[in-house]
């Protein structure tokens, strides 16, 4: 960091975010761990590591294993440290995120208007606008 001049603000957010995701993962990166196996593979695996969120929302309640399986392999995770930003304002949104645990606070104008946690769903207004009905 110090080679690029990176203040020491950032700079301490992104030790603190290795550190945290190293705890997490113990080192391993799932992404390409997964690259390695074959097609199906990677959907089992996929899907048993997405299944609490399948499980919990209702919106995959009537989802057939296979386009779960379809799903899963589109998914990613991600972790985030407090006091990170997810979405600046006026950021197009291009996806739905699941908070699977912890929570989060949804500002707006330097004031926190909402805080979401374990089973929330944002992103979902993009979704909403998308013309035409979606099926697997």
């Amino acid at each position: 960091m110090k080679l690029h001049q990176v203040n020491n603000q950032l700079t301490e957010r992104v030790v603190d975010y290795v550190v945290s995701r190293w705890s997490i993962t113990k080192g391993i990166d799932t992404e390409k761990v997964l690259s390695y196996c074959p097609k199906d593979m990677k959907a089992d695996v996929c899907v048993h590591l997405n299944r609490k969120v399948f499980n919990e929302h209702p919106a995959f309640r009537l989802a057939s294993e296979g386009c779960l399986r379809a799903l899963a392999i589109s998914f990613s995770m991600s972790h985030s440290a407090p006091g990170d930003l997810l979405i600046h304002s006026g950021e197009s949104i291009d996806s739905l995120f699941f908070v699977v645990s912890g929570s989060l606070e949804v500002i707006q104008d330097d004031e926190v208007v909402a805080i979401l946690g374990k089973g929330d769903v944002f992103g979902d207004q993009f979704w909403r606008e998308t013309p035409g009905p979606i099926s697997c």
